[in-house]
């Protein structure tokens, strides 16, 4: 069993599971360049099914419910001829209890989705019955969750889940010292009607909001995206449900330094409000802004600070050795004994 064992090092066939979008199909996803810049043989797929060995890793990038025919061709397998499968599930789950919050209602888009099991739906629901049904096949081998927020979900539901939070990457932005002449941007879906309701009240309270996003404009995506953002001053965070930590987000405005201000987020760590970016109730968002509009310094200090912690200590690098090295401990419990995964130790 000692020569099966395997070095934290160890470079392997790696299947890199990424659906995309419609503004960015085609793309190599970063995390395939990651891996193949540190050596591994990867080779990205939108879904199943693929060729791959039982020594060989599948990573999944976002949530289970997207890749159907993966699923399909994992769970006719027997386990033993398996690779060895990993998730990283960055789509959003139901809160914990611990939150306090009511779970969301979905909105009729999201229900008609729900009910007739559509593959493109990520809603939470969805998200977490997905995520079952393909536990109670034992897929995955490594669960990564890559907020707290959805850890302690599973965790309450018996799911041991690893925490690998989001990483900057050099797609995500840079300061290019461009005049910021757009005082407040929202960035995302706008066929969200809880947002789309906060926006409205907002502008109504004398707030100007320039809001674009779409996942089938390449406007939004890439360097123009990279543009739009070092011309912002604010970012704007109004999250689908309450209480929704989209980290991405918060990630793409650090990264290009415009402030970060966010209605209250359930367990935000690594960023801490007030540090790393400002958290206001929606009531009080409207004199929040117009403070930190008139105090640039301000502003500035806590957007510097936030691009610093991104850059060099929140890296995706960092995140994806983290995730290999929880790889390789996993690999080495099947090298010994074929046993459920137990999530590391905090």
């Amino acid at each position: 069993m000692k020569d099966r064992v395997q070095a934290a090092d160890h470079k392997r066939a790696i299947t890199f599971c990424y659906r995309g979008f419609t503004a960015n199909f085609g793309t190599r996803h970063m995390v395939a360049s990651i891996l193949e810049q540190a050596g591994h043989d990867v080779e990205q797929i939108k879904d199943g099914p693929a060729d791959f060995s039982a020594d060989s890793v599948v990573w999944i990038w976002g949530n289970t419910n997207w890749y159907p025919g993966l699923y399909a061709q994992l769970a006719a397998m027997p386990r033993a001829q398996r690779p060895l499968v990993v998730l990283w599930h960055t789509e959003p789950l139901p809160l914990p209890r611990a939150a306090g919050l009511p779970w969301p209602r979905l909105n009729w888009w999201e229900t008609a989705k729900f009910v007739l099991r559509d593959s493109n739906a990520t809603d939470v629901y969805t998200n977490y019955l997905v995520l079952r049904r393909w536990l109670k096949q034992g897929i995955p081998d490594v669960l990564v969750a890559a907020t707290l927020g959805r850890c302690g979900f599973l965790s309450e539901r018996g799911i041991a889940a690893d925490w690998v939070p989001l990483g900057y990457e050099s797609s995500y932005g840079r300061d290019l010292g461009l005049s910021r002449e757009i005082d407040v941007l929202f960035l995302g879906a706008q066929d969200v009607p809880r947002r789309n309701r906060l926006l409205r009240g907002l502008r109504k309270k004398g707030i100007q909001i320039e809001a674009v996003g779409s996942y089938v404009d390449p406007s939004c995506w890439g360097e123009e995206r990279t543009k739009l953002l070092n011309r912002t001053k604010i970012l704007l965070n109004l999250a689908r449900t309450p209480g929704e930590f989209p980290d991405l987000r918060l990630i793409l405005g650090m990264a290009n330094k415009a402030l970060v201000l966010s209605e209250p987020i359930y367990q935000p760590d690594p960023f801490v409000a007030g540090r790393h970016f400002v958290s206001s109730s929606i009531g009080e968002m409207p004199e929040t802004i117009r403070y930190y509009l008139a105090h640039e310094t301000e502003r500035v200090v806590i957007s510097e600070r936030a691009h610093r912690l991104i850059t060099q200590d929140l890296t995706m690098e960092g995140s994806v050795r983290r995730i290999l090295d929880l790889i390789s401990m996993r690999a080495n419990q099947r090298a010994v004994v074929d046993r459920p995964y137990e999530a590391s130790a905090p």
